[in-house]
């Protein structure tokens, strides 16, 4: 112990001597004195936000002054095989701000799912570890569409959600269709025994549906259509396999028959991640092209 001591005092007995040059030494503060200067610590509180061709990424920054740019990290394995995609210069932050960062991944494709890390890195160039938190994603595609009342359209009235095209009913293509009681109201029904529907009630926006329900599907295959209402569609494959998608009613037309709607799709088999981009608030964020630069 007392060897250990001794010889970390000569070390830095050396270090004050020699002084430090700027730019060049990871041991000196700006006043030029010898201080221990650790890596940083790894970025916290990342997740993502799943869009069309997109994925968003959010990371909080950790609290020390001399953090210089982030590293965004992207595999299509949970632990291994990381590579760099892109990177974040980190804002001036003095007085040890909580700040949240976003970077826009928009080189994905829908369907894929992948797994997404950050690293921080300091003035003198050292990175910290990669950020701890297990961050996946599967971008899929959205629009929006209008169909119609079986009885006032039939050659409209129907929704294919892969290819999302609004398509006849009867028809095969269909997985929902539109149709009206005597009184007027509209209903979302399931096109055939391998489309199942679940009202989710009353929504702000189409981004308050992050992921499909696994249970409390409609044991009659239908809905009640209310405008401002969100609705998940889980259909069946000849494998077994599963693909989810959500719709938000935006408005419905008594008199022609219309129903105008908000759609999204997961193309990836028993994937049930159906969440779009969020508005960002008054959060401290970069822009997602403000300064992104591609590895």
């Amino acid at each position: 112990m007392i060897r250990t001591i001794a010889i970390l005092t000569i070390l830095l007995g050396i270090l004050l001597i020699a002084g430090c040059e700027d730019n060049d030494c990871i041991f000196c503060d700006s006043n030029d004195v010898v201080v221990l200067d650790p890596a940083p610590q790894p970025p916290q509180g990342v997740y993502s936000i799943t869009g069309n061709d997109t994925v968003y990424v959010y990371w909080n920054g950790p609290y020390e002054e001399d953090i210089k740019e982030y590293i965004i990290w992207r595999s299509y394995e949970e632990f291994d095989n990381y590579v760099a995609i892109g990177y974040r210069q980190a804002d001036n932050n003095p007085n040890l701000d909580l700040i949240v960062y976003e970077y826009k991944d928009d080189s994905v494709t829908n369907g894929v799912t992948y797994f997404y890390a950050v690293t921080a890195v300091d003035d003198a160039d050292q990175m910290s570890e990669l950020s701890a938190e297990s961050v996946f994603d599967t971008p899929r595609p959205d629009g929006r569409a209008v169909f119609y009342d079986r009885a006032a359209r039939p050659d409209q009235a129907g929704f294919s959600f892969s290819p999302a095209t609004v398509v006849p009913y009867p028809g095969n293509a269909a997985n929902v269709y539109v149709d009206r009681d005597g009184n007027g109201v509209f209903y979302i029904n399931a096109a055939n025994i391998d489309v199942e529907i679940q009202g989710m009630g009353f929504t702000n926006s189409f981004d308050d549906i992050g992921w499909a329900p696994q249970a409390g599907w409609s044991a009659n295959g239908w809905a009640e259509i209310v405008p401002g209402h969100s609705y998940v569609i889980g259909i069946r494959d000849n494998h077994g396999d599963w693909n989810y998608a959500k719709m938000r009613i935006l408005v419905t037309d008594g008199q022609t028959g219309e129903v105008s709607f908000q759609w999204a799709y997961q193309p990836s088999p028993n994937n049930p991640e159906l969440v779009a981009p969020p508005e960002i608030g008054n959060k401290n964020t970069h822009e997602p092209e403000a300064d992104a630069r591609e590895i």
